[in-house]
């Protein structure tokens, strides 16, 4: 296959505290296990997002409707199903068990999910460490990525002062339980693992079935020319969603043809952080919102082909999901968890280069999203978000700002390559 093979960061080599695990895992384990004693303390067992999913499956089973009005979750809202009936079909496991199986099991599935990416991203950043350097690598960053500090649980009218300090897109997806980790996760394997015993491509396609946003990283395999890994995706993702309407063919033409998640694209609220919803948020409206999201969204797309072309895979893939997160109509704060592997790409290209650029967009990036400044006591109540001030707009969406300008860096370095 072109351009996606592990010889070409063979010169990078992992730093020799990093190369045995022998010597890092005695210590990252029970930080792990002290870090996930914290998760499970600060969520309490409350994950809204697990509740609608299994509402929406488990009124599919009961042969109600998994598109019409749901219960309320513990949040005291209710909210619809907006999946497909193939991702349905994967969550029927979580509906099917108790409650105090389920979130535990999203949670063990989420962090092993998070581990196998960064694992993958760090055989690629450092392949002479081979796959012990990996394990050493993976094992310092998923404890990092998830550490947390107190604070209060999912409750976006509490003061900032209580809010935790975490990665705020990994700390999110676990307090909503959330599927972006193991999304994400059959991306990275995907694009990264050298030889894959799966046809390349086809998990790509899978998770494109249960979610649309990961068909963006076909553009990973298009500009690498690896068009077999594309196809495969492309048949896989039809396979798949095929599947669905083998098993739930009205709900499969309601889901398709009904748009059950137009509610949502393009919401001013302010946790979505997207070019759409700037624009929302700016008050542009109709056809004038339509076509300045289309030139930015090219824009932003013509700014990573020569990055995805030539920069290494891992750099590459980052760089692709950074604009699949810009160009969505609507990416959620813990849609964001490509941050976690795109810090450790960062702080391995400065420990490479000895980069102080590098490490400036480390420490940058991590503030960015811990700090994660749309948080920080803005309007928001009824839709307040329409009313900001320049400079609120500004703090509000700075996901967007900081990672456009991040590809714009990324352009300049990588057009002659």
């Amino acid at each position: 296959m072109v351009g996606v093979t592990v010889t070409e960061e063979a010169g990078a080599r992992a730093p020799v505290l990093l190369r045995d695990p022998r010597r890092i895992l005695p210590f990252t384990v029970p930080l792990l296990a002290l870090v996930l004693t914290g998760l499970v303390v600060h969520t309490g067992g409350r994950h809204i997002d697990l509740e609608v999913y299994r509402f929406g499956v488990q009124a599919w089973l009961s042969g109600g409707d998994m598109y019409g009005p749901l219960p309320e979750t513990s949040g005291h809202i209710a909210l619809p199903f907006i999946y497909p009936p193939f991702a349905a079909l994967l969550m029927t496991p979580l509906a099917v068990v108790p409650w105090v199986v389920a979130w535990p099991a999203l949670l063990a599935l989420s962090v092993l999910a998070l581990g196998g990416t960064l694992y993958a991203f760090a055989r690629r950043l450092w392949p002479s460490g081979g796959r012990g350097g990996a394990l050493s690598t993976a094992s310092i960053a998923l404890p990092l990525a998830l550490a947390v500090t107190p604070g209060y649980a999912i409750d976006f009218d509490t003061p900032v002062e209580g809010y935790p300090y975490a990665l705020d897109p990994v700390l999110q997806t676990i307090e909503f339980g959330q599927v972006n980790l193991l999304l994400m996760a059959l991306v990275a394997l995907d694009c990264l693992v050298d030889h894959p015993r799966w046809p390349r491509g086809m998990l790509i396609g899978i998770a494109a079935a249960v979610k649309l946003t990961p068909a963006a990283f076909v553009l990973f395999f298009l500009l690498r020319r690896d068009y077999r890994a594309a196809a495969v995706a492309a048949l896989s993702g039809l396979v798949a969603t095929a599947a669905g309407f083998a098993v739930a063919p009205r709900e499969s033409l309601a889901f398709w043809l009904g748009n059950p998640t137009g509610g949502v694209s393009g919401s001013p609220f302010f946790t979505n952080q997207t070019v759409q919803a700037v624009l929302v948020r700016a008050g542009v409206d109709g056809t004038a919102r339509t076509v300045a999201w289309l030139a930015l969204s090219a824009a932003l797309l013509a700014l990573v082909v020569p990055v995805v072309r030539r920069a290494p895979a891992p750099l590459a893939l980052v760089a692709v999901a950074g604009v699949a997160l810009l160009a969505s109509p609507t990416s959620w704060s813990h849609h964001w968890v490509w941050v976690a592997p795109a810090l450790l790409v960062a702080a391995a290209s400065a420990w490479r280069a000895r980069s102080a650029g590098w490490g400036l967009v480390t420490v940058l990036a991590a503030t960015v999203f811990v700090v994660a400044p749309h948080r920080l006591g803005l309007p928001r109540a009824g839709e307040a978000e329409l009313g900001w001030t320049v400079w609120q707009q500004v703090v509000g969406s700075t996901y967007v700002w900081f990672t456009a300008l991040l590809l714009v860096v990324l352009f300049l370095r990588w057009r002659r390559a």
